[in-house]
């Protein structure tokens, strides 16, 4: 039986296995130019790295050893990665010993075997390698993040499905189209053939029917018996929280399309027409694909290269709310709502750094943020901008003046602003504007009806 000090120890393992490796590599390395160099004190460097590296390479193993005790893991892939691990050891103890044999008339051998043998240590570091980002990522993680035009060379892994959506929105399969892009974006890198965290399979139907080793996985028509939305929708403080380890939680609109999928029965079959949905729910599934409501036709959203993750990353350090629009768009969704109270200073410094997408930017709530002309300056230096949030900010016919550039603008929600009608040729510049806001504003009558008989739909 595995105590929970062995799991502890083996829960190194991931930091324990890269030393060695760096080592055998840099050994492999000193053997080469000590061969080339004939250089005595450059051999005998790399066969002391050849010792430490081995030794790294034995305690890696059995620290491998304990953590797989946790299970969750691909039996095949494990078992390969488990004895690569081994005979690298094995090897590199073998090529250290064949160095410092002292026999001289086989000296030659000795050396030509032991090279031979630390240059199949490299290789099996290679092939181990490999397995274990399979078993930590899943199968298919090199691919995972390739850019488009190379994946179209490699057919879809287990954790890619390619799935083309329907032209009209009453086709689109909820399951196929829906859940299943949602599990696979954020739960399946854990949950996989290769990496069975809690002995959960979720990159297929039958993997998520069967459910794992805490029972009720999916319970159709109850999501508060079903274990799958309740480590959903724990606090993100809770060590049952899904996804695990830091991963991106499900935004608000995933979780609710998962709720509903669960309480309306998990039906892994139907599509939209066949589930005879609410004209609330219809409109979620709608916002969540990309569908226009009004044609029922897909919306061809701006093809944009992903965002930069380093500058994510720096930015939900600054408390910024960063969500992607969809699993199969590389356009986001941006909300100020934990910065509002911020000083002007940080607000102004989030919005610099926010500029470095601006191609990524698609929905931008800035809502309660007191905004000055400066900053609705940066505002109107986002191209792609579909829908923007700017209530309650304090602005001015003057201040919302630089919007007008933004001529891919659909829906505007400038309420509780003291704007007037002077800011009716500001929003007329905005040619694909559809939907506007004004709620509480200076607008008068003939200032709304201008704006509806230019075909903007006004609620005020």
């Amino acid at each position: 039986m595995h105590t929970d000090w062995s799991l502890f120890f083996g829960s190194f393992h991931p930091l324990i296995v890269h030393i060695p490796i760096g080592v055998l590599l840099f050994a492999a390395l000193l053997n080469g130019i000590a061969a080339y160099k004939k250089n005595k004190a450059l051999e005998f460097s790399a066969g002391l790295a050849l010792l430490v590296g081995s030794l790294g390479s034995a305690l890696a193993a059995v620290s491998g050893y304990f953590l797989s005790a946790g299970g969750g893991y691909d039996a095949d892939v494990l078992f390969w990665h488990q004895w690569i691990g081994i005979a690298v050891a094995i090897l590199g103890f073998c090529a250290w010993w064949i160095r410092t044999n002292r026999r001289k008339d086989i000296l030659f051998l000795k050396t030509k075997l032991s090279t031979w043998l630390l240059c199949l240590c490299v290789l099996l570091i290679i092939a181990g390698g490999h397995l274990g980002g399979t078993l930590t990522h899943g199968n298919g993680y090199l691919t995972t993040h390739m850019p488009s035009f190379l994946k179209s060379l490699f057919p879809a892994s287990p954790r890619e499905p390619q799935q083309k959506l329907p032209p009209q929105l009453d086709s689109v399969r909820i399951y196929t189209n829906i859940i299943q892009p949602i599990l696979h974006a954020k739960c399946v890198n854990c949950h996989n053939p290769n990496k069975q965290k809690g002995d959960l399979v979720l990159h297929s139907a039958e993997g998520i029917v069967k459910g794992g080793k805490s029972g009720n996985t999916l319970v159709p028509g109850d999501i508060d018996k079903s274990e799958l939305i309740y480590r959903l929708t724990l606090d993100q403080d809770n060590s049952k929280f899904m996804p695990a380890n830091n991963q991106p939680p499900l935004t608000t609109v995933e979780l609710g399309l998962m709720k509903w999928w669960v309480a309306s029965g998990a039906d892994f079959n139907k599509n939209i027409a066949e589930s005879k949905l609410d004209e609330k729910t219809k409109f979620l599934f709608a916002f969540y694909l990309g569908f226009d409501e009004e044609s029922n036709k897909e919306i061809v959203l701006p093809e944009v290269a992903p965002a930069d993750p380093g500058i994510v990353r720096q930015l939900k350090e600054m408390k910024l709310v960063v969500h992607s629009l969809t699993a199969q768009s590389n356009l986001l969704d941006v909300s100020f709502v934990m910065v509002q109270k911020s000083s002007p200073e940080q607000k102004k410094k989030i919005l610099q750094k926010l500029l470095s997408l601006k191609e990524q930017v698609y929905y931008l709530d800035v809502s309660n943020c007191l905004l000055n002309n400066e900053e609705m300056k940066m505002i109107a230096g986002f191209p792609n901008l579909n829908k923007l949030e700017l209530q309650k900010n304090n602005l001015t016919d003057e201040i919302v003046a630089p919007l007008e550039t933004l001529t891919q603008l659909v829906s505007l929600n400038i309420g509780q602003n003291a704007i007037t009608d002077k800011s009716i040729a500001v929003f007329k510049q905005m040619e694909g504007l559809q939907k506007i806001n004004l709620w509480q504003t200076g607008f008068t009558e003939e200032g709304i009806r201008k704006l509806q008989d230019g075909g903007v739909a006004v609620e005020w």
